[in-house]
C-alpha cells in the first residue's frame, strides 16, 4: 500500500505517517510505502493519487489547503476534490502559529503589526507553494491586520524552516514541528500568536491571534483519500486501520509533542468536514482572485 505524501521528507505531517506507518501495515497485513510527492503546493500528488486505481493500494495525504484551497486557486491542476477523491479518515488537527525570527525587533502581536505596517513589503514570509493553505492563511492574515509582506516559496516545510532559523525570511504562519518546538524554548524563533478561537495546550503560553485580530481562525486538519470509486468496503477497511493506530496513547503522546492532537473520524464524518471546509474558505479565495 502506498501513502502518497505531497510534501518533503522531514516535516511534520511526513513524521505523523512515519508514525503510523507500522501499526497501519500490522493491521492491513500488508507493508506500507511512503512516497513523498512534493510540489505545486500539492498539486502533483494530488494528480498522482488521483489517477491512480481505485484499488485502496493509493491513498493521498491532504490537508485543509490541499482538499479545500488548493484545487480551486490552482484551476489549470483540473483538479475537483470532490469529484476526483473518496474521503478515509481524518488523522489529525494542528493550529497554526505566528513565527517570526528573532531578528524582528517585537515582543508580541500588538508591535508586530505596527512594525510590519512601518515596513510595508519589506517583511518576507515563507510560504510552501502557490495556493497552499499557508499562503491563503496568511494573506487572509495581512488582509485582517491591514498589512502587506513578502511572500518566498519553497518545495516544502523542513526547508522553510531553515530558512526561517537562518533569517532568510523572517515570519511563517505554520503549524508546529517538534524541532520547532525546541527552537521556541532556545530563543531561535518567536512565537506570537496561535490561530485558535482560544489558548491552545499544544502552545502553552502564546496567545491566539483572535486577541488582536477577532475572529481569526487557522487550525489545518490532516486526513487521507483515496482516488475515487474506490469501494465502499475498501475505503472503510483503509479508515479503520488507521483510526485504530491513532487510539494509541502512546502514539497520541508523540503527535502531541510534534504539534499536533490526534483527530480520527471516519470517511463519512470527513466527507462532511471537507464539504464544510470547501464552502468556508469559498468566499476568501473569490476575494483574494479578485485582489
Amino acid at each position: 500500500m502506498r501513502i502518497v505524501v505531497p510534501f518533503a521528507a522531514g516535516g511534520v505531517t511526513d513524521a505523523m505517517l512515519r508514525l503510523l506507518q507500522e501499526p497501519v501495515g500490522r493491521s492491513l497485513g500488508q507493508p506500507v510505502i511512503i512516497d513523498n510527492r512534493p510540489g505545486a503546493a500539492g498539486m502533483i500528488a494530488a494528480r498522482l493519487a488521483a489517477d491512480a486505481a481505485p484499488d485502496g493500494y493509493t491513498v493521498l495525504v491532504v490537508n485543509t489547503g490541499l482538499i479545500a484551497i488548493t484545487p480551486f486557486v490552482q484551476k489549470s491542476a483540473g483538479i475537483d476534490p470532490q469529484r476526483r477523491f473518496a474521503p478515509v479518515a481524518v488523522l489529525s488537527s494542528a493550529p497554526s502559529v505566528l513565527l517570526v525570527h528573532p531578528s524582528v525587533p517585537v515582543a508580541d502581536l500588538r508591535q508586530f503589526l505596527d512594525y510590519a505596517k512601518a515596513n510595508p513589503g519589506k517583511l518576507e514570509y515563507a510560504v510552501v507553494g502557490k495556493g497552499a493553505y499557508g499562503d491563503v492563511a496568511t494573506s487572509l492574515f495581512q488582509k485582517q491586520a491591514g498589512v502587506r509582506m513578502l511572500p518566498v516559496p519553497y518545495q516544502g516545510n523542513a526547508q522553510t524552516t531553515a530558512a526561517l532559523l537562518s533569517g532568510e525570511v523572517k515570519v511563517q504562519l505554520t503549524i508546529l514541528s517538534g524541532p520547532m518546538n525546541d527552537y521556541l524554548k532556545n530563543g531561535r524563533i518567536k512565537a506570537l500568536g496561535v490561530a485558535t478561537a482560544g489558548p491552545s495546550a499544544l502552545v502553552p503560553g502564546v496567545p491566539p491571534i483572535a486577541d488582536v485580530l477577532p475572529g481569526f481562525d487557522a487550525v489545518v486538519y490532516t486526513g487521507l483519500v483515496a482516488p475515487a470509486r474506490t469501494p465502499p468496503a475498501v475505503l472503510d477497511k483503509l479508515g479503520h486501520a488507521f483510526t485504530t493506530a491513532l487510539s494509541d496513547p502512546a502514539l497520541r503522546k508523540q503527535l502531541e509533542a510534534m504539534g499536533m492532537e490526534a483527530a480520527p473520524l471516519d470517511g463519512k464524518a470527513y466527507g462532511a468536514r471537507i464539504v464544510r471546509e470547501i464552502g468556508a474558505f469559498a468566499p476568501a479565495i473569490k476575494e483574494l482572485e479578485t485582489e
